[in-house]
């Protein structure tokens, strides 16, 4: 099985292990220091290379398979940083330590009493066999010779076991508070290692320059008596071993009957009792050093050491170190364990000496010929190499990656990771481990042999411990996701996918070409699929992400070959008349219902998918899923796939089970290509399908998954952004992703934000867009100069939409924009239209009276204090600034921005759901055959006859100017008919807001219509003016026409409103938008009142003319002239344009 591989693994087989040290999440040096000193790792000299460092990011593990860390790389942040610890740690007495210290421990205090008694018990044994037994024995070989043979065989027996009695109190020792037996050497916390690598000018150069100053990280060292004990723990352990088959032989031969004395008898039984207390003691013992070696911070055996080993010694002292071979060695060791320890300077030591050296050249090859792959002799035996990269990404130590990296290993290289450890207390452990359990999946419950090799990438070490970002880095770094380990056991001969026990990292594996449907060892032990194995395993989130990718279990030789793209073998097949379309062995029918064509699409294989198709296979069969082919080459991005099986007859809106087209497939993936949706929209593919359950298009689908290259290819093939859902939502409504909706209104050429400027500060207005743009703020932005044009009506259209669809007008207000006609009537057209105005000012202009009719001066973002000079160049003007400053106010005004685009979203997206909202009610109204709808007019509803002051219902500010009581006060009565119900609530709005109450009527379900009109009727008697709407609805209306013949007959006064359907234009609109509108009737009627209104107007304008004539051109008062420059700074009167400013004489 494929879970041997990490079953028979040395240190793969830790998982569920609290990660820390080199697994420990990691994060911005920047915000390091503000943290803990524990979490802070030392600062690393700057590499070399900028190309071989990445971001830091955020760690994301699990639990459930954390990595085997050392804890090394903790023990080193903490020994790097104890000074700055608060907190005085207690000191230790020099000799014993107190029973203080004794009764604070989990297994000392067990240790020492087991260990006492057990020692007593010996000392009687051996006293009571040296001063009575032996004088007995040799009594009783006089008074009965036959048995004495039998008798001395038991009580040699005993004395052995009682003979064990140093053994027994050299055990206990370690736990008796002694310093001299104490398991571990302690590191005195105020005193400096001798292996520091920096001096204190390099420390206190590095403390300026904000970094931490480097420290070693002491060993964990076991001391030479406890390692003695270990050794003594051994040997009685095989000491009782023999003791075993000892009792065998007494016990089979029967002298264990032939002692008759109640003595021998008592001392024969207190020895197996002292026998099996042997046992406990040893069982604390294991515990007691488990216990203290694991609260060190060393886990596994190898994690310790007794001595100092060579790979500590200094290079420069090192005399024998000048040999190339012994360089080398030095080298390997040396770097070996530093990256274990994570010790990234003393690493970057290592690889300086090596290049000193001379071991980069040629001749010697290192890294790459040092560390090349091992082979495997024999079929069993493989030398590691001790490849530091396999050990960083076991770790998921990044940083020791890139400094491997940049000094050129290799990422992708085989080694043997796993190797058998020798020391005393692996030694121990070995032994130990028979009576002493530890928790399941532990590294020293997993034999180690030589006979089992396993050459494995870095890419498997880091899924084996689930190190997602290394995963990820590596894979970045050109990582095969798909090659096996090398192993002398088929079971481990696996791809890194097999490890996968997250799906996060499984994802990532897939997302970088792994195959879902690989077989490593097809017709052997590995007959299985990843998915297989995940089912297995009882992991359902991975076997869900396969699942999502295409993943299957095993089914025949003919769906492997259609997978592997291996043509010569389907073609095999086919030519003896194996079933084209065959979904499993011996004619039964798989898990997922898939045939050879299903896994070539999943697969991509493009030849094999061609020779299927031509040997008849269905390109439209379905899977359990109600997939096809084309689903799942869609789906996965499998462009020449696609245009095989679309030239093939694949239908390109096959509905599967969730009711997805290919197209919707393929806007679930990730960056499918344009191409592909172009195959498929071309091929008949319906890119406005909405799914019958939701209402989401593919656009919908790709948006909400965030595949950016997905949504944009769709959008480029025809995809509606202004198309809604069951919901109502768009699909700019279905993510918060600003980048993403960026690029997506960029595509479509929506704008947030529409720019106003005089064409003079075009360089501002170009920066504005350009900083609004990096913020993921689209922006509009005119080029054309309209005194160039004319001012065509294409130019103006533009113009106009693009203040009509903005979510805001950006005006940057300068001295010669109020004199600008365009611009005011820019501002003019989203007054009118509601877009909000939003200003910035750059030179202090003043705002004049036409200016404040659109702007506030709170609305106004002064950008002054960031311009710290300009020039004039042949009409333009130019600006140079100070960028702290000018992105200091560009906050400023980018907040303001970012919340008008929200609120414009937002109000949007609630109008949307409220319309389809009501859009259900009305149709659940009509199948319901009620007949009651509120849009309908006052002759298709029988409502309640209720008079309704609708001010109060529109604006609720405006209740206190509509009286109460009609008879209190003059009110006006607007007569509507139901028609133009938005018209009639701004009109009822304005009038309640300018003083002027106004009352209308209103249909309400469940009441008499008379009863209406007979209130209506009251109302208008009461009212003081008449206002009818009329337009070609209400001329019809029959309530409007009633109510007016009413008014009429009782003499009230009747003001009519023309309504005007209509619709001049954006062009039209924007060029009208600042000119007062005189209305014509074209049957003549009104012409009188309508030609008096235009020829006061006409003749009010030329008398104003004719006194711009006499007295020259005068555009406003000396006031409205000012201009305000004190907040310029180096504004010099040599640079104002005289020529563009008047002067009053």
């Amino acid at each position: 099985m494929a879970g041997d591989f990490s079953a028979t693994s040395d240190e793969q087989s830790q998982r569920r292990r609290p990660f820390i040290g080199h697994g420990a999440p990691r994060e911005d040096d920047s915000q390091r220091t503000l943290r803990s000193p524990l979490l802070a790792s030392a600062r690393v000299p700057a590499a070399r290379s900028p190309a071989s460092s990445i971001a830091s990011r955020t760690h994301v593990n699990s639990s459930a398979r954390s990595p085997p860390s050392t804890f090394l790389g903790l023990r080193h942040r903490h020994y790097a940083n104890i000074r700055e610890l608060r907190g005085k740690i207690s000191r230790v007495p020099r000799f014993w330590l107190w029973p203080r210290f004794l009764n604070n421990s989990f297994f000392a205090k067990r240790l020492v009493f087991s260990g006492l008694l057990l020692s007593i018990a010996l000392a009687w044994g051996v006293s009571v066999y040296n001063i009575k037994i032996m004088l007995w024995l040799a009594a009783f070989k006089e008074s009965d010779p036959d048995d004495y043979g039998h008798c001395r065989m038991v009580v040699i027996f005993s004395g052995l076991i009682y003979h064990m009695l140093p053994v027994a109190v050299l055990l206990f020792l370690p736990g008796s508070g002694l310093r001299t037996f104490e398991p571990f050497k302690r590191e005195d916390p105020d005193s400096t290692p001798a292996s520091t690598g920096t001096t204190t000018e390099n420390s206190r150069s590095n403390l300026e320059q904000g970094e931490r100053s480097f420290t070693r990280v002491p060993q964990i060292r076991r001391r030479f008596m406890f390692q003695l004990c270990e050794v003594l723990a051994v040997m009685a352990l095989l000491y009782d071993a023999g003791l075993v088959v000892y009792f065998l032989r007494v016990l089979f031969t029967g002298a264990i009957y032939a002692c008759n004395s109640y003595q021998m008898h008592l001392f024969t039984v207190g020895s197996a009792v002292c026998y099996v207390g042997l046992f406990v003691v040893l069982y604390y013992f294991a515990r007691h050093r488990e216990h203290i070696k694991m609260q060190l911070g060393a886990f596994t055996e190898s994690d310790q050491t007794g001595v100092t080993r060579k790979h500590n010694v200094d290079l420069s002292r090192d005399t024998k170190s000048t040999m190339p071979e012994k360089m080398i060695n030095i080298v390997r060791t040396r770097l070996y364990y530093a990256t274990r320890r994570g010790d990234l300077q003393e690493m970057r030591e290592i690889l300086d000496y090596a290049e000193a050296g001379g071991l980069t050249k040629a001749e010697y090859g290192f890294p790459r010929k040092v560390y090349a792959s091992p082979k495997i002799k024999l079929k069993f035996f493989a030398k590691t190499r001790r490849n530091p990269v396999h050990v960083a990404a076991y770790h998921g130590n990044i940083r020791a990656l890139e400094l491997l990296e940049e000094y050129g290993f290799d990422v992708a290289s085989l080694d043997k990771y796993n190797s058998v450890h020798f020391s005393t207390g692996s030694l121990f452990w070995y032994f130990a481990r028979i009576f002493v359990k530890r928790p399941s999946n532990s590294l020293e419950n997993t034999a180690v042999s030589i006979f089992q090799t396993t050459l494995m990438t870095p890419l498997h070490c880091a899924v084996s411990t689930g190190q997602v970002e290394t995963v990820r880095w590596l894979l970045g770094r050109g990582a095969s996701p798909g090659t096996l380990a090398q192993a002398s056991f088929r079971s481990n001969r696996v791809p890194p996918l097999y490890l996968a026990e997250h799906a996060e990292i499984a994802r990532e594996l897939l997302m970088h070409g792994a195959d879902p449907l690989v077989i490593p060892d097809p017709g052997y032990m590995n007959t299985m699929t990843p998915l297989q194995l995940a089912y297995v395993r009882g992991n359902y989130a991975v076997a869900q992400e396969l699942e999502e990718w295409g993943g299957d279990v095993a089914l025949t030789p003919f769906h492997l070959a259609a997978a592997r793209n291996n043509v010569l073998a389907v073609r095999k097949f086919l030519s003896r008349k194996t079933d084209v379309d065959c979904l499993g062995e011996m004619g039964y029918v798989g898990l997922n219902r898939r045939t050879p064509l299903h896994w070539a699409a999943i697969s991509g294989s493009a030849e094999a998918v061609d020779v299927l198709l031509r040997a008849g296979a269905d390109p439209n069969f379905q899977d359990v899923r109600g997939r096809s082919p084309l689903h799942w080459a869609a789906r996965l991005n499998k462009l020449e796939v696609v245009q095989l099986l679309l030239r093939a007859g694949a239908e390109p809106n096959l509905a599967d089970g969730e009711f997805l087209t290919p197209l919707m497939c393929a806007a679930s993936a990730l960056d499918a290509s344009r191409e592909l949706f172009s195959e498929l929209t071309y091929a008949g593919g319906d890119v406005g399908y909405q799914l019958p359950t939701t209402g989401d298009t593919a656009l919908h689908v790709a948006v909400r998954e965030e595949n950016q290259e997905s949504a944009l290819a769709v959008l480029a093939n025809g995809g509606d952004l202004m198309r809604m859902n069951n919901e109502g939502l768009r699909p700019l409504d279905c993510t918060a992703n600003t980048r993403l909706l960026f690029e997506l209104k960029r595509a479509a050429g929506q704008r947030d934000v529409m720019i106003s400027y005089t064409h003079s500060h075009l360089e501002f207005a170009r920066k504005l867009r350009q900083s609004l743009e990096e913020a993921n703020i689209t922006t509009w932005l005119d080029l054309m100069d309209p005194s160039g044009i004319g001012g065509g009506a294409v130019w103006r259209e533009e113009i106009a939409r693009g203040i009509t669809n903005a979510s805001i007008v950006l005006c940057i207000l300068t001295e010669d924009y109020a004199s600008s006609e365009w611009c005011l009537k820019e501002l003019a057209l989203a007054k009118q239209v509601g877009t909000p105005i939003l200003a910035v000012s750059t030179e202090g202009a003043i705002v004049d009276e036409n200016m404040q009719v659109y702007l506030y001066t709170r609305q106004i973002i002064p950008f002054e204090p960031a311009i710290v000079d300009l020039r004039h160049d042949e009409g333009r003007v130019e600006y140079a600034y100070d960028e702290g400053r000018y992105r200091s106010q560009f906050h400023l005004l980018l907040d303001g921005v970012r919340d008008e685009v929200e609120k414009r979203r937002y109000f949007t997206k609630q109008k949307n759901v409220a319309s389809s909202r009501n859009l259900d009610r009305d149709a659940e109204d009509a199948e319901g055959g009620t007949g009651l709808s509120t849009r309908g007019t006052m002759l298709q509803t029988l409502g309640e006859a209720q008079l309704s002051q609708v001010a109060n219902t529109l604006d609720s500010s405006a209740s206190s100017s509509v009286p109460s009581d009609p008879q209190s006060s003059p009110f006006v009565f607007l007569s509507h008919g139901d028609k133009h119900v938005a018209l009639v609530q701004r009109l009822v709005s304005q009038l309640s807001e300018a003083g002027i109450a106004c009352y209308s009527d209103r249909s309400v379900a469940g009441q008499d219509f008379y009863a209406r009109i007979q209130v209506a009727q009251e109302t208008i008697v009461r009212c003081s003016c008449f206002v009818v709407l009329i337009s070609r609805q209400t001329m019809g209306n029959e309530l409007v026409r009633d109510q007016l013949a009413f008014a009429e007959d009782k003499a009230r006064p009747i003001f009519p409103i023309v309504l005007n359907d209509l619709d001049p234009g954006l062009d039209k609109r924007y060029s009208l938008v600042r000119s007062e509108l005189f209305h014509f009737m074209a049957n003549g009627m009104n012409f009188k009142a309508s030609f008096d209104q235009l020829a006061r107007m006409l003749r009010e304008q030329c008398n104003a003319d004719e006194q711009d004539d006499g007295y020259g051109s005068i555009t406003g008062s000396e006031a409205e002239q000012t201009r305000n420059l004190d907040s310029i700074e180096s504004l010099e009167e040599n640079r104002l344009d005289w020529s563009s400013t008047r002067i009053r004489m």
